[in-house]
Parts: structure tokens; sequence; C-alpha cells
């Protein structure tokens, strides 16, 4: 190295800001699982207001995949729940972002 030639240290680089640091940032939406006596209620955060564009599918007795979007975009989770709930008949409520859905536990 000569003695003309610049070392570049941190405080002579030049740092720009990202133009979208949004699509950097991904954070996975919260979702909480609550047993009750007679169902399991199960909170999510979702982007959409309709009830429709959450979808539940039944894996088995113990185990459902939700799917829905959050913050633009398509997830899909896998949730193990601790009974057996029955998925003939269930409840799709959405209200200020957060999608509650209620399974009746199975009887035994």
């Amino acid at each position: 190295m000569t003695g003309e030639e610049k070392r570049e240290t941190h405080k002579n680089k030049i740092f720009e800001p990202y133009e979208n640091h949004s699509k950097y940032l991904m954070q996975d939406p919260l979702i909480e699982v609550r047993e009750y006596s007679d169902h399991v209620r199960i909170l999510a955060e979702v982007s959409d207001q309709d009830p429709s564009s959450v979808i539940v599918r039944p894996v088995d007795t113990s185990r459902i995949e939700i799917l829905f979007r959050y913050r633009g975009r398509n997830i899909k989770k896998l949730i193990t729940l601790t009974t057996d709930v029955s998925l003939d008949n269930y409840e799709i409520k959405v209200k200020n972002g957060v999608a509650k859905i209620n399974l009746r536990k199975n009887p035994k």
C-alpha cells in the first residue's frame, strides 16, 4: 500500500438508508390458542376483515391448518391442539384485525 492510497474506514463511508425498509422486516402474525371446557378458541392477527378470507382445514382430529393474509403475505400455519375437536361446525369472526376461530371439542 502506497502513501497516496486512502484506506476506507467506517468514519468516511456513506451509509444510505433503505428506501423501503418494510420489505426487509418480516414479522409473523401472533397466534394464540385458548382452551375452554367445551371449545377451543384460536386468535390470529389477520389483514382482511372478511371472515371468508380465513380458511380452516383439518389435518386430523388434533391438528388443523389455518390459511389467511397478513400484511400482504399469504400465511399458512399448522396448529397442534391438546384435545380432539370437531370440524363439522366451527365459527369464524373477524374484528379489528383479529380472527376468532371457535372449535367445539369432541365429547369423550
